[in-house]
Parts: C-alpha cells; sequence; structure tokens
C-alpha cells in the first residue's frame, strides 16, 4: 500500500497516512458525477488529509466527468479544433466572440461557462464557424477574417464526408489492422452504420453508455471470432472503457444528417437522423447487433452498465489512461450473441 510521511491537518499527529480510491459522486454544478478519486487517509483519526496534488488530480477528473456528461468539448478537442483550422488563440476566441484569456482556461482544464460550452459544442461544426465569421467577427482584420472562413469554407464543402475527413485527422486513430484495434482495419463508415444502429435500437443512448456498449460489441466480437466488430482502441477512464480520442470521434461522427443529439436530462442523448444502411454486414454481424442492443437495454441508466463496466478484468487491470487490450476479451463478463453465460446487471 502506498503511504505518506506527513502531518494529518486534522488531529495535526505526525502519521504514515496511505493514499485510499473511493468511488464518489459529487456535484458540480448541480449535476451530480461519480468516480474513482484518490485521498490521503490519516490512520489515527480516519479523517482525509489536505494535500494539493491530490486535490488537484482529483478536480480535474470530475471536469472531465462533468465535461462527458454534457457533451462540452475537453481541452484537448479544444486545441485539436482550432489547430485544425489552422487558428490561433486569439482568431477561435475572435470568432466565438469570447475573451483570449477564457479559450486559454478552457484549453488548460478550466471549465467553461454554460454559454461559452454551448459555442464550443457548436464549434464543432464548421458551417457554425462560417456563418459567424460572415456575421461579423468585428475583432478580426478583414484580411483574418477572409483567411478564416477559406479555411472553415474548405471543410464545409465536404461536409458529405465529414467523417471520413475528421477520422483522417484524428491524431493516434489507427487505421491498419493490428492486435489493438482487434485485428481489424478501422473504417469510419462502418462505424458511423454501428452508431445508426444503436441510436435507433438502445433506449437513451447517452454518451457515456454508447462508450461500453461499443467496448462489449468489440470485445466480444474478438472472443468469438477473432476480430473485432469496428477496428477501434479502448483506454481506461476513471468511469470505465471508452473508445481512444472519444470526444473527436464524436464530434466526427455527429454531423447533423446521421446523427444527432438531443439534450435529456442532465446529459445528450445519440439519437439517429435516418436508417442504418447494413447492407455491407451479414447476417451473423446484424445478430450482433442486435444481441448488444438487447443486453445495453437490460440496464435501466447508463449510470448501472458504466457499473458493471467496472467489473471487468480489461478496465480493472489496466493503468488509467492506458489502452485495454484485447486479450482481456476472454474474461469478458457478456456472453456475447454466440450464447453462453450472458452476465445479468
Amino acid at each position: 500500500m502506498e503511504t505518506m510521511h506527513t502531518v494529518c491537518s486534522e488531529c495535526l499527529r505526525e502519521v504514515d497516512a496511505a493514499y485510499v480510491v473511493e468511488h464518489e459522486a459529487v456535484d458540480i454544478r448541480g449535476v451530480s458525477v461519480e468516480g474513482e478519486f484518490k485521498h490521503l487517509i490519516c490512520p489515527e483519526c480516519g479523517e482525509r488529509i489536505g494535500q494539493l496534488d491530490i486535490a488537484g488530480r482529483n478536480l480535474d477528473k470530475m471536469y472531465r466527468a462533468y465535461r462527458e456528461k454534457l457533451d462540452i468539448p475537453q481541452p484537448e478537442e479544444i486545441v485539436a479544433l482550432r489547430k485544425g483550422y489552422g487558428f490561433t488563440q486569439r482568431v477561435f476566441a475572435a470568432i466565438l466572440d469570447i475573451g483570449v484569456a477564457s479559450l486559454q482556461r478552457y484549453e488548460q482544464g478550466a471549465l467553461a461557462s454554460d454559454s461559452h460550452a454551448q459555442l464550443l459544442r457548436q464549434a464543432r461544426d464548421p458551417r457554425f464557424l462560417r456563418d459567424r465569421l460572415r456575421q461579423g467577427a468585428r475583432k478580426l482584420s478583414e484580411e483574418e477574417r477572409a483567411h478564416a472562413l477559406q479555411a472553415v469554407t474548405a471543410q464545409c464543402s465536404g461536409r458529405v464526408d465529414y467523417a471520413v475527413i475528421r477520422f483522417d485527422v484524428l491524431d493516434g486513430m489507427a487505421h491498419e489492422e493490428s492486435l489493438e484495434t482487434g485485428m481489424r482495419a478501422f473504417d469510419p463508415d462502418r462505424l458511423r452504420e454501428v452508431v445508426a444502429y444503436l441510436a435507433a435500437h438502445v433506449r437513451d443512448l447517452y454518451r457515456t453508455k454508447l462508450n461500453k456498449i461499443l467496448f462489449y460489441l468489440d470485445f466480444a466480437s474478438y472472443r468469438d471470432t477473432g476480430r473485432g466488430f469496428t477496428g477501434l482502441r479502448y483506454a481506461k477512464a476513471d468511469f470505465g472503457p471508452v473508445p481512444d480520442q472519444y470526444e473527436l470521434m464524436m464530434g466526427a461522427l455527429v454531423d447533423g444528417a446521421a446523427l444527432a443529439l438531443r439534450e435529456q436530462g442532465e446529459g445528450q442523448v445519440v439519437v439517429a437522423r435516418r436508417g442504418a444502411d447494413l447492407s455491407s454486414f451479414t447476417p451473423d454481424e446484424v445478430a450482433r447487433l442486435d444481441a448488444v442492443c438487447a443486453f445495453a437495454n437490460t440496464f435501466e441508466t447508463a449510470s448501472a452498465l458504466s457499473e458493471f463496466s467496472h467489473q471487468e478484468p480489461g478496465w480493472c487491470e489496466t493503468p488509467t489512461g492506458s489502452l485495454i487490450p484485447y486479450a482481456y476479451a476472454e474474461g469478458l463478463q457478456w456472453g456475447g450473441a454466440d450464447g453462453g453465460p450472458i452476465a445479468q446487471p
């Protein structure tokens, strides 16, 4: 057990305090988020010992959970969006009509205000930025405005294939089949149809719920067939397994044509704008999609499915932030489409 020799801030005794990870629900701006948070516990009085570095890491986890629940871009996605257009912080802030200092804080991890969070969500769509530039962006010179408009218009012109374009530029997205991708090459078109099908057949498909469903779909497919279903890689996050580069992936998928997001309760659900095109899927693959939908619908809430995923050996034994090896598919709790003991929530 990891310990630290320190003075307890509560009982003022000199102790060897142990680090303990506890599951907690915390309130962030009226939104309840859950996670695993690390604390230093005094062995004498049992109280938590305040440590700035621990408090900072816990706060970052809370903020990330809050952003994920409300579909607010994470700091790295904001940076990726801005750099993807070739904008400086000053130009991007001017287009959104927010302060440069505010944008800098958001890129460094501060929580955006509600109005700024909505602007950052909308900034995922180049058409939104194009419209704002056409309407003014008064803090930019005519030359800066023209250059920025050219950059976003170029992306608008390829809107039909926007997801493909975005996927091609994602840092670290693996396109070749490998052990990390479940021995399947990543195909953005295939993933888009998978998510469209899930959105039409899974009750209340919150973004966090989609994370877990894709994980079970891919890992069960790899266990049963020796090949994953989508070619995605998965990493351990504090709140369960998530596709690698998840925020950017969602920004690419939710194009308003095939998929959209709808405000519901304290979060957003993924909704299908059209039926999924399963013409390239085999009957066995369609059966596997139906099976994972039925499995997901046995859980009353997204939190219940998340808690279930926390029991997976792959999530438990993988360091936070690291990729979860597909080798853990052998111990998956869900029996999958090929029968076997399907675990109950």
